[in-house]
């Protein structure tokens, strides 16, 4: 089973999508420059303030992660833009010396992409608009699938609010279909 370094954050990045990040803890820094010299990603997990043990209040489907960008912010941190890559579960948990999270985790398929349906292209419509009203998230991506139920489920799961089981179930389906159901009754309402 592989082992990497997980950074637990409040939002998800899936395969294909793009996050920034600012990076400002010790832990965290030494997570980017260790990948950074083995040339490895980190995985992003969604952490879960309900639960109570330290070490497992994270997510158990996470996303790979690989650094495409860095800079050094106006503040002085450390900004970086990550991308997802594959999708994985995590098999065990344990913190390093400094608090950082490490993981053995199971590699899963990555969703295939799907046109959408003509029932379901509200959704893309949608998302488009989003696109439109906030571009320094569309500045994120040089192409944009609006016509692939993959593409546009897992940016709406990246986007939208919701609680982490139903998150964590979504993601963990071996195809979009029921994103897409979710996504089409959620944006609907």
């Amino acid at each position: 089973m592989p082992c990497i370094k997980l950074f637990p954050l409040s939002s998800m990045v899936l395969p294909e999508g793009k996050m920034n990040l600012r990076i400002f803890e010790p832990r965290y820094k030494r997570m980017i420059s260790d990948c950074c010299r083995a040339d490895e990603g980190f995985g992003i997990c969604v952490i879960n303030e309900g639960r109570t043990r330290a070490a497992n209040n994270i997510s158990q489907v996470g996303t790979l992660a690989k650094i495409v960008d860095f800079d050094m912010l106006s503040d002085g941190f450390l900004g970086i833009t990550i991308m997802g890559t594959q999708r994985f579960r995590v098999r065990q948990i344990w913190r390093e010396f400094d608090g950082l999270r490490c993981g053995d985790i199971e590699y899963l398929h990555n969703w295939q992409s799907q046109q959408l349906t003509q029932d379901n292209i509200y959704i893309s419509e949608q998302l488009r608009r989003v696109y439109e009203r906030f571009p320094e998230i569309k500045k994120l991506y040089a192409h944009c699938f609006f016509d692939d139920a993959t593409w546009v489920s897992q940016r709406w799961l990246e986007l939208l609010p919701m609680q982490q089981e139903q998150f964590e179930h979504l993601i963990s389906q071996a195809d979009c279909q029921e994103a897409v159901k979710f996504l089409c009754q959620a944006i609907h309402a």
